[in-house]
């Protein structure tokens, strides 16, 4: 009988080939946290009984609850504190059998019959393979945060119909400014993307390019949407620069489509700013029952009738779940050997999102006017956010979907 791969490691782990060393070794990258070494099965399981990230996955709980009576089989000095030792899933100690293997039966015994004389039912096969998202790993970790940037006053106060004109033109203004910023953004991406001599409509990177182009399309339109229903509905626009968080946004564009940075990367600041304004004007539209009867302020009706229907409509959405779809996709298909500083820059990036993201809408009191004493609120904790690195918001408002 031949050696049986063990499945929970080749589910764990994934596999390329390291040309830019001379022996051009097979080396193995952690689906969870990006750690590359050569592929070891040994060094691999080490590797999961220490990651912080994949004992804290669906796939580990599952185990751990599989097998309850199992130990951590890792010496004492290497424990995290934090971590119960029985959480160490069966695999790594052996408690665990391996669903693939299997024995080749001979003689009279090879094809086993019940009392009954009925030949017996087949093992259930392996359970899928739980493949990791990256996209739930980073509001998983950021969740407070991205509350906090898609529950804002403005946009409860959006919902009610309580907002005044002041403040909802102040975010259009600097929400154009965002436009043009993110513009430059896509068409950076865009320039990133190599295609492969041989592939076709389905390879991730041609999908890639036909979500960016889509994207640049959207916002296109959204420029002309935002013109057009600021004219109906007599919205006053001024020439007011860019605030410090949307230079903040406008900044982290530069930062993430530069050469220096990932696809990646840029695909999560896409994706993010996505999701943070749909789930945002999605909660500004749970206050809308609390209308007791059609908008009669132009403002208003713009906001009932136009913006928050434009983001929380079934295209838009579509849109952000096949942008979360491909981020998942690519982070799971790289091959990169710097695999765990990716992952560190994604999240960065992701917190920051959540930190501009929150700031970005205006400061408005309980009566939805502008909030003449929080107007300086960002001014005042820029050097907060200097220390996590002034990065961006791509709340990327697809217009007209």
């Amino acid at each position: 009988m031949g050696r049986h791969a063990n499945p929970d490691i080749r589910r764990a782990f994934v596999e390329f080939a390291d040309d830019s060393t001379p022996s051009k070794c097979t080396k193995v990258r952690c689906l969870h946290c990006g750690f590359v070494r050569a592929k070891n099965t040994t060094r691999q399981i080490e590797h999961l009984q220490q990651c912080q990230i994949y004992l804290a996955s669906p796939e580990a709980a599952q185990h751990a609850a599989q097998n309850p009576d199992s130990t951590q089989s890792t010496p004492s000095s290497h424990i995290d504190p934090a971590m119960n030792p029985n959480t160490t899933r069966g695999m790594l100690n052996g408690t665990h059998p391996n669903p693939n293997l299997q024995v080749s039966r001979r003689g009279p015994n090879a094809n086993k019959r019940g009392r009954d004389g009925q030949p017996m039912a087949p093992p259930p096969l392996a359970q899928q393979a739980y493949v990791p998202s990256l996209t739930a790993h980073l509001l998983n970790r950021e969740a407070s945060a991205f509350q906090a940037a898609t529950q804002q006053p403005f946009l409860s106060h959006a919902g009610c119909g309580t907002l005044a004109a002041a403040p909802l033109g102040q975010w259009m203004v600097q929400d154009g400014h965002y436009t043009r910023g993110y513009i430059q953004f896509i068409g950076q991406l865009i320039g990133k993307i190599r295609l492969p001599a041989t592939g076709s409509q389905f390879h991730p990177l041609y999908r890639t390019m036909d979500l960016l182009i889509s994207a640049l399309n959207n916002i296109r339109r959204e420029m002309s949407f935002f013109e057009i229903t600021a004219t109906k509905y007599g919205i006053q626009l001024t020439e007011d620069p860019p605030s410090h968080i949307t230079r903040g946004y406008m900044d982290l564009f530069v930062s993430v489509s530069s050469p220096s940075a990932s696809l990646l990367e840029g695909l999560v600041v896409l994706w993010a700013t996505e999701h943070c304004y749909r789930t945002a004007w999605l909660y500004a539209s749970s206050f809308s029952t609390s209308l007791s009867a059609p908008p009669t302020s132009p403002h208003i009706a713009a906001l009932h009738q136009s913006l928050i229907p434009n983001w929380t409509s079934p295209a838009f959405s579509k849109f952000v779940d096949a942008c979360r779809a491909l981020v998942d996709e690519l982070a799971n298909s790289t091959t990169s050997p710097n695999g765990k500083e990716e992952m560190l820059r994604c999240e960065q990036v992701f917190s920051q999102i959540c930190w501009l993201e929150e700031r970005f809408w205006p400061d408005v009191d309980g009566m939805g006017e502008g909030d003449e004493t929080g107007v300086n609120r960002a001014t005042s904790e820029r050097s907060h956010s200097d220390r996590r690195s002034t990065r961006r918001k791509d709340t990327s408002k697809l217009s007209s979907y």
